[in-house]
């Protein structure tokens, strides 16, 4: 096969030897394959545990849901907003990672515009606490997990455009 290319075989260095990941390559793998480890440190999900919990949150909870996407400005304040979230959502309200860089919330509320007061509260303490964030809201009443999940980060991007703010990923 690699007659007509004589130096390829040598370009690749040994097709037939296995590969190996780097050490930090292969625990992300294996920590993405056990998936739902909560962070007890920092008091966050992984982002596929927060979406095995919210999913199963909007099929059981009946009526609203509220998430809130926050975006910390720098990003390593995890463990510092997770704790600020104790004193404004209940324990049973599933908080995690999200993305690279996000947090997410699914609070279920009774109407609405309790969501937007929720998220509103959130800020708040986040503020009072000197951690400088943006935050997205979407309120559902039926929908799925990717549609709430795609209006609050168009809302958290909305937000983070209108205050001028130059994080991009």
């Amino acid at each position: 096969m690699t007659a007509g290319y004589p130096g390829l075989l040598a370009l690749l260095g040994g097709l037939g030897a296995p590969c190996s990941l780097p050490a930090r390559h292969a625990e992300r793998l294996r920590r993405g394959r056990a998936g739902a480890a909560h962070d007890a440190g920092a008091g966050l999900w992984p982002e596929a545990g927060w979406r095995a919990r919210a999913a199963e949150r909007m099929a059981s909870a009946p009526g609203c849901v509220a998430l809130v996407l926050i975006d910390p400005v720098p990003p390593q304040h995890e463990a510092a907003i997770a704790r600020c979230l104790l004193g404004v959502l209940r324990p049973s309200d599933p908080v995690g990672r999200y993305g690279t860089r996000q947090l997410a919330a699914l609070v279920q509320v009774d109407l609405p515009a309790v969501g937007v007061l929720v998220a509103e509260r959130v800020r708040a303490r986040l503020a009072q606490a000197g951690i400088g964030c943006v935050l997205g809201v979407a309120v559902s009443a039926g929908e799925d997990l990717g549609d709430l999940l795609i209006r609050a980060g168009s809302d958290l991007m909305a937000r983070r455009e209108s205050a001028g703010s130059s994080v991009r990923w």
